[in-house]
């Protein structure tokens, strides 16, 4: 049988804990927003007019942008074995019952296409779900019978944040869900992600009481066993608060990272704002949690500009982190979160995207990417997707044999005069460095300030590697007004680069043509197709005795995805075929108008 910030929590007092040099002041940990009664109106199936960076692909329509505007959760996984993909999100009528109502979708083709499968909650009295995580459970490496798909969210109780609720579906894509609600107590908070490690399943969250934080652990759903370990009591995180970043399972062992009020390593020289990253693990999937492991990235030497976490909301008496966990081939933890250089106060600075990771002698870590901006997220809070409350993120995913590593994050855009957010994405082998960035949005008006990211990247072969990344925006909506209350696309993009070898990246894009939408369509559709390198394209469109009736592109193309619109108004019904040709690729595919 059958992974993320805070919710509306306690207001942490400021605890003073005495170091050798200085008072050490943990600051507060920022409360999740909660929507107002949202539309429910007609559903949009269309996405509007999508990002043109990346092969994007509308997924499925929410009711508002609530939903994963979190940055320590994770709707999106990835199963190498199965080679599924699969997204948990919450639903909209006329398709679901409310908003509150958790739906799952399934790609079994790399992200191209997908699948409507269930509704995770269909079946509770009371549909109030929020935030949602998901991750697959595969042990014996199987087909996608041998999968598991496992769910957890915050549940209201009803008004505000207190329940929890958790669910999976056997095999992934059957659509007859479990789900159950634990009512606690204690009251839980916001954030509760999921994971897996060989055949058990996890989920965990603080709460709203102390800065404990408790995890559940099962193999059937039959019995469920939470776990209140003293190694992650309220005294390990120094009374003060945490954001758990998720957890990972590999070689039967289980890890779970948090951003917390630790005590300091290094009591001499306490951190600004009293917050670290860190992680513990099990040895006995979860029975049993040893001791925080507490990096202070100030002392290391790629690092030690960096003098605080990035809090990304400023100025509100609270702060604002988001972090993400992973675990190499070697058992080594990888950390990523962001940090500023306070060069001038506490509310500005240089902030940057980074990464620690364990090695045989102690911490390490890399910069992946420095220059996220002060002002993107606080600018465009209301109206902006998920009122700003998500930040720049922090997501880093591995491939199965976790010797390749990929980030993604958001940022305001560096082109001139564009302060508005696009998701970025990086990679990098294990032995190497992180690539220069990629805009995978490239738009000027839209502000995509929310993404996630499967934990896993699908292995291609050849040195090719695939990540799915995904971003929401309200349906129709090409501008930055943005109603967080009406009708949001999911997006996901399968993000596909290649190394010629282990440390020589070669190209983050493949060739390929993908089928117009809509289809059928009257009079304008759109096409999206990738190159791998630069080269000159063509696009023609022929009708079914041959004849060439449009060229919709004939030019020079730099490595990237792009989609071009097609208007048909002059143009009879039926159907019709349009071929792309880049260096040696041709391909071609049919479409068919009806008017």
């Amino acid at each position: 049988m059958l992974k993320k910030l805070s919710v509306i929590l306690l207001l942490i007092s400021l605890l003073p804990v005495i170091g050798l040099a200085q008072e050490r002041v943990l600051d507060k940990k920022a409360p999740i927003l909660m929507e107002e009664p949202q539309f429910d109106g007609l559903i949009r199936n269309d996405g509007g007019v999508g990002p043109l960076a990346a092969p994007w692909v509308a997924v499925d329509t929410m009711a508002n942008s609530f939903g994963p505007a979190i940055s320590v959760l994770n709707p999106i996984a990835f199963d190498q074995d199965a080679d599924v993909v699969a997204l948990l999100h919450r639903g909209k009528t006329p398709y679901a019952t409310g908003s509150g109502e958790l739906w799952y979708n399934i790609s079994t083709d790399a992200g191209l296409t997908w699948t409507r499968i269930a509704a995770v909650n269909g079946a509770a009295p009371q549909k109030l779900a929020r935030y949602p995580s998901m991750a697959i459970g595969n042990p014996t490496g199987g087909n996608l019978s041998a999968t598991t798909g496992l769910f957890s969210w915050p549940e209201l109780n009803p008004s505000t944040f207190g329940f929890l609720g958790y669910g999976a579906d056997q095999p992934l894509g059957f659509g007859s869900p479990f789900s159950a609600i634990d009512q606690g107590p204690p009251a839980y908070s916001s954030q509760v992600p999921c994971w897996t490690s060989a055949d058990w399943f996890f989920w965990g969250t603080d709460n709203q009481g102390d800065a404990s934080y408790r995890i559940f652990r099962t193999q059937d759903f039959g019995t469920i066993t939470p776990v209140d370990d003293p190694n992650l009591n309220s005294a390990a995180f120094g009374d003060g608060g945490n954001i758990g970043i998720g957890g990972v399972g590999f070689n039967n062992v289980t890890y779970v990272g948090f951003l917390g009020t630790m005590p300091d390593p290094n009591p001499g020289d306490p951190i600004v704002s009293g917050w670290y990253p860190g992680y513990s693990k099990s040895t006995d999937f979860g029975a049993t949690w040893a001791p925080i492991k507490v990096c202070d990235f100030r002392t290391i030497p790629a690092l030690s500009n960096y003098d605080r976490l990035y809090d990304f909301i400023k100025g509100d008496g609270f702060v604002s982190y988001a972090g993400d966990i992973n675990v190499d081939k070697d058992g080594y933890v990888h950390l990523t979160f962001s940090v500023t250089d306070t060069t001038i106060d506490n509310n500005s600075g240089i902030n940057a995207l980074v990464e620690v990771f364990e090695t045989p002698t102690g911490w390490d870590g890399k910069v992946i990417f420095s220059g996220i901006t002060d002002s993107t997220f606080t600018r465009f809070q209301d109206p902006s997707p998920g009122l700003g409350q998500h930040g720049p993120s922090a997501w880093l995913a591995m491939n199965k044999e976790r010797d390749v590593l990929a980030a993604t994050w958001t940022n305001g855009s560096p082109t001139a005069g564009d302060s508005l957010c696009d998701v970025y994405f990086s990679y990098r082998s294990l032995s190497g460095d992180w690539s220069a960035p990629i805009n995978l949005t490239e738009t000027d008006l839209m502000n995509e300030n929310g993404s996630h990211m499967a934990p896993t990247l699908r292995t291609n072969g050849g040195g090719s590697y695939t990540a799915f990344v995904g971003y929401w925006y309200e349906a129709g909506n090409t501008t930055h007004i943005y109603n967080n209350l009406g009708p949001a696309v999911f997006y996901v993009a399968p993000v596909t680069f290649v190394f010629t070898d282990v440390k020589d990246p070669v190209s983050v894009y493949s060739f390929d043509l993908g089928q117009n939408y809509p289809n059928p369509f009257n009079p304008s559709t759109k096409i999206t197709y990738s190159v791998a390198e630069r080269g000159n394209v063509s696009l023609k469109v022929y009708d079914v005795l041959g004849n060439e009736v449009a060229e919709l592109v004939n030019t020079t193309k730099d490595a990237g995805s792009y989609t071009v619109n097609f208007d048909a108004s002059n143009l009879a019904s039926g159907l019709y075929i349009y071929t792309l040709k880049a260096g040696n690729f041709t391909s071609s595919k049919k479409m068919m108008l009806l008017k």
